[in-house]
């Protein structure tokens, strides 16, 4: 009975450690807190299943505490747990009228804790880097606590 118990609250555990919070509504503005920092990784033309000819590039990402996801619906059940899995790592993305600014910021903040704040999205292309990733509408350093 000991083994039992032991056996059940060890999974327990385990499962806590390892939960993903659902950010909802993934449409709007939220602040994530996290280490920014540069990954590099590979481009055309085969986004590294040709390692020796393809492009390689550096991208920012913000490293969380605890994974994430938003909603997701799979275009087949069986791809579900490709297409919809969470992520410990959002990479930036700076589109907004203020891009350049914000993007020189975070360069200059590599290392550092930050806040990030933006709308997340999910990957859909070869060029995110990401599971998902952020469009970036403010950065800063995060406040000590």
């Amino acid at each position: 009975m000991k083994i039992l118990a032991f056996f059940l609250i060890a999974v327990c555990a385990f499962g806590l450690a390892n939960a993903q919070e659902i950010m909802e509504p993934p449409d709007k503005p939220i602040t994530v807190t996290g280490s920014l920092r540069q990954l590099k990784g590979y481009g055309p033309p085969g986004w590294g299943e040709t390692r020796k000819i393809d492009e390689r590039f550096t991208y920012l990402v913000i490293q969380l505490a605890k994974p994430i996801n938003i909603p997701c619906t799979s275009e087949r059940p069986e791809w579900r747990s490709v297409e919809c899995r969470s992520t410990k790592q959002l990479e930036l993305f700076f589109s907004s009228d203020s891009a350049d600014e914000l993007e020189l910021k975070a360069k200059s903040l590599i290392g550092r804790k930050v806040s990030v704040t933006g709308t997340l999205q999910r990957q859909i292309a070869p060029a995110e880097m990401t599971a998902i990733y952020i469009e970036v509408t403010a950065l800063q350093v995060a406040s000590a606590e």
